[in-house]
């Protein structure tokens, strides 16, 4: 479900002939672990490995550059953040 998801997002912003760059990931990853969450498409306990999961794959697409040091610190960031943007994850579900 979360790469599916996240490649669905990533497909749609080609479309749109947008990038995904940190903010745009960062909003997306956010909004869509409290939609699953909020769903019970995922346990809270679960938020955690599923935020670590999409940092992964956003990361693979960069060509592994983020360090180590830095995913725990954007994972921090991400699951601190309460947001729910249905504007942000609306494409991935339509």
């Amino acid at each position: 479900m979360i790469r599916t998801d996240f490649e669905k997002f990533f497909k749609h912003l080609t479309t749109q002939q947008k990038t995904l760059d940190f903010e745009v990931f960062g909003s997306y990853a956010v909004s869509v672990l409290n939609f699953y969450v909020t769903s019970g498409s995922l346990d809270l306990k679960e938020k955690q490995s599923g935020c670590q999961y999409l940092i992964q794959l956003f990361n693979a697409g960069l060509g592994n550059r983020i360090s180590s040091e830095d995913q725990k610190e954007i994972a921090t960031v991400i699951l601190n953040d309460p947001t729910l943007d249905y504007t942000v994850i609306g494409p991935v579900f339509n």
